[in-house]
């Protein structure tokens, strides 16, 4: 059994593959496990997954065929062994050598269910025709603030400094704290941590904040995010109203405090309002045509 455990789903990365791995592998604290989910490369992913392993023991790799981010993390989870767990997306890496180090120190010191935490973006040179904003991640709240706060306060005071990022893998977790709440990303549908972020964080009894920037996120041409096609925008208008609709139900359910019922209300109205460039960026007659009945038929949320 490891102490850490890194989940990385792994699709047609060659490229950045290995830096990801490395920025790993070099971390000071060596009590690590990486687990590698090839989820149906057709690149050499697989293949670099695979030397790796070899070489490196702590390093397990699972192929199989292609089912998504969502279920590639859960098989993650469901092998880990670690006592704290975090996600990597495999054409990121690890800002430092101490990342590991830290995190096992502050779950140590403040028996926290949850580190919260913040990505510095940066565009990938090949990306010449990237017209993305990156705007920085800086957490305006300190742990002082939320002493004596709970659960939901400290939620509402992080949409209230701008600092709600849905992103699961900014945030570092207590894999026993998942695994007593039988959490897991939900399967087959984009944009699957905007479903994820709210349950996690409501359940919990103890979040920590993390000021500091460990995760390097790349904007990539080519990604899940980036590309533009009309049959996956069509998914993710479908995906974005359903996590919508349910989320708005789940924490109108789940939270006790009133300002945050309404201000999860309001954050699932303006997410699923995205559907509009979505649509807009469909060309097929067809499938534009399928998108906007769709679209006509929803419910106020």
């Amino acid at each position: 059994m490891y102490i850490f455990s890194i989940i990385i789903p792994v699709f047609n990365t060659e490229k950045y593959l290995k830096e990801c791995i490395d920025s790993i592998i070099k971390q000071s604290n060596k009590n690590f496990e990486i687990i590698l989910i090839d989820d149906g490369s057709a690149d050499r992913s697989g293949e670099i997954c695979d030397l790796y392993q070899k070489k490196e023991p702590r390093v397990k790799v699972i192929h199989q065929d292609n089912e998504g981010t969502s279920k590639s993390r859960n098989c993650g989870l469901n092998i880990a062994t670690g006592k704290y767990v975090m996600f990597m997306d495999s054409d990121d890496y690890l800002e430092n050598n101490n990342v590991i180090t830290d995190f096992v120190n502050i779950f140590e010191k403040h028996n926290c269910d949850i580190i919260y935490g913040v990505y510095k973006g940066f565009i990938d040179n090949d990306y010449k025709s990237c017209t993305y904003k990156i705007y920085p991640k800086i957490l305006k709240i300190d742990n002082a603030q939320i002493k004596n706060l709970n659960t939901e306060e400290v939620i509402q005071l992080l949409f209230d400094n701008g600092n709600y990022y849905s992103s699961s893998t900014i945030k570092i977790y207590r894999r026993d704290y998942l695994e007593s709440n039988r959490f897991r990303f939900k399967s087959n549908i984009y944009l699957e941590d905007e479903e994820w972020t709210p349950r996690i964080l409501l359940n919990c009894k103890k979040i920590y904040f993390y000021s500091k920037e460990f995760y390097m996120r790349r904007i990539r041409e080519d990604s899940i995010m980036t590309t533009i096609n009309d049959e996956r925008q069509f998914k993710k208008i479908v995906d974005m109203i359903e996590i919508a609709s349910d989320m708005t139900k789940y924490t109108e359910s789940k939270c006790k405090n009133e300002e945050l019922r309404k201000t999860f209300k309001e954050y699932y109205k303006a997410f699923a309002s995205g559907y509009i460039n979505l649509y807009n960026e469909i060309n097929g007659i067809a499938i534009k045509s399928k998108a906007k009945t769709i679209i006509q038929n929803v419910k106020k949320l």
